[in-house]
């Protein structure tokens, strides 16, 4: 092992401390799937997003205050069911009287 020591006479240095950094090298230059598909949606994501109607931050903020309105009209209108009520059976006997004359 004398011809991989490096440095001064009594300083050895391994072998494999000489070799680049195997994992990380190999990394770099092999092709992985997820590489590949990594690189490929962030090229085109945009297309992606717009071709299969894909939902982004902004159209999840607008459904959500959508929904927030809704519910609220929703709300509103089930306090006033009472209210509501009353006006029907006033109708109803409106409709009735007018009906038997």
């Amino acid at each position: 092992m004398a011809e991989f020591a490096e440095g001064t006479v009594g300083e050895k240095q391994s072998f494999w401390s000489t070799l680049p950094d195997v994992k990380g090298y190999m990394d770099q230059k092999l092709p992985t799937m997820d590489k590949s598909l990594d690189t490929y949606f962030d090229k085109n994501m945009e297309a992606i997003i717009e071709e299969w109607g894909l939902l982004v931050e902004n159209d999840m903020l607008d459904l959500e205050r959508r929904v927030n309105e809704v519910t609220t009209e929703i709300n509103q209108l089930y306090d006033h069911k009472d209210v509501l009520g009353g006006r029907v059976k006033k109708l109803d006997a409106v409709i009735s009287n007018l009906e038997g004359k």
